[in-house]
Parts: C-alpha cells; sequence; structure tokens
C-alpha cells in the first residue's frame, strides 16, 4: 500500500466567518460554506495549499479537541482497506459526502501524536 496523493490540510475553527475573513486577508481563494456532519466547513486554497476550515471534527467525541486546532492531514489511496491492515484506526472508516463527492474515510495516529486522515475516493471528487 502507499499513498497516491495530498488531499489537504483540516484545521478546527470556532468562528468560521472570522476565519474565513483572516485566510482571505492573506489570499487565499474560498469556496462555500457549507452545513456538514452536525458543524460547518468551507475548502480554501491558499498559496496553492488546499486546507479545510471545520466548526466540527468527526471524530470530535472520540477525542478530547481545542475549540481551535490542527485537526489532520488528508492522504488519497486507493484501498482503503489494505492501507488500513495492521494499523490502529482511532474513527472510521465510514462514508460521508458533501462537495468533494463521495469517500470513504478514517483516521490514525501518526508518530508524534499527529492524526492523518486515510481516503478512498468513491464518487465525484477531483481537486
Amino acid at each position: 500500500m502507499s499513498v497516491a496523493g495530498f488531499e489537504n490540510l483540516a484545521l478546527k475553527v470556532a468562528d468560521l466567518p472570522a476565519a474565513i475573513d483572516w485566510y482571505r486577508s492573506l489570499g487565499a481563494e474560498v469556496g462555500e460554506p457549507e452545513s456538514w456532519e452536525g458543524g460547518r466547513r468551507v475548502d480554501l486554497n491558499l498559496a496553492g495549499l488546499p486546507v479545510t476550515l471545520f466548526t466540527r471534527a468527526l471524530y470530535e467525541t472520540s477525542l478530547d479537541l481545542a475549540d481551535e486546532c490542527f485537526l489532520h492531514a488528508v492522504f488519497r489511496v486507493d484501498d482503503l482497506e489494505a492501507a488500513l491492515a495492521g494499523r490502529e484506526v482511532l474513527w472510521g472508516p465510514e462514508v460521508v459526502a458533501g462537495s468533494f463527492g463521495v469517500r470513504r474515510i478514517a483516521f490514525l495516529e501518526a508518530p508524534g501524536g499527529i492524526r492523518v486522515e486515510l481516503m478512498e475516493q468513491l464518487e465525484g471528487g477531483g481537486r
């Protein structure tokens, strides 16, 4: 199993409109905010770096998270089952849908305590 590509960084923010304004002030291209999985989310691109801002993380009930924090890095894989084999999963795998299409995702903890999302694109997408 190998990673097929980098998708985005995910950040948790308490005030989505204020965060959008802040990133826009740096020149970010910002998409349309949307309601998603009990919170709000928006995709943005800052100097070629794709970032997604969330007001609520999917795994928030499983981990103790601050109101604002780095959530995780997202990497695409061609076969999520193979990628998860032998690894401890923090959350998932689950199928989720949104403006990004339909994905099967799971979260792991990498060395250093960094959370990583592995995702397999099932439908749509294409950043």
